[in-house]
């Protein structure tokens, strides 16, 4: 939980000044933020799937990857997820691999 990204000015500064990665699968906005720990927001739109059920398992699938990385991520970074396609296809090695290729492009993953 502490580790969300939630406020809105947060938000806009990272879209407005971050560094991205795109992947066709995800983007990924990075940008440093002066504090002690990283923190992370996945956003997946409507148009992507109708469903919350859905939506909710792919947010969870991509936080559980963070939670489990957290010890490799570089501190100090709001970190943005857009989700760009419904992950029910990846397997979960194959989403963490994408994910971690995304997060070291971006120099935010040791």
């Amino acid at each position: 939980q502490e580790l969300r990204l939630k406020k809105a000015t947060d938000f806009s500064k990272v879209y407005k000044f971050g560094k991205s990665y795109n992947h066709a699968e995800l983007f990924i906005k990075s940008l440093k933020n002066g504090y002690k720990t990283s923190k992370f927001a996945v956003v997946i739109p409507k148009k992507i799937t109708k469903s919350a059920v859905k939506r909710n398992r792919a947010r969870r699938r991509v936080y559980e990857i963070l939670r489990i990385n957290q010890p490799n991520i570089t501190s100090g970074y709001n970190i943005i997820i857009t989700l760009k396609s419904d992950l029910s296809s990846l397997t979960p090695k194959q989403l963490t691999e994408i994910l971690l290729q995304g997060l070291k492009k971006l120099e935010v993953i040791i």
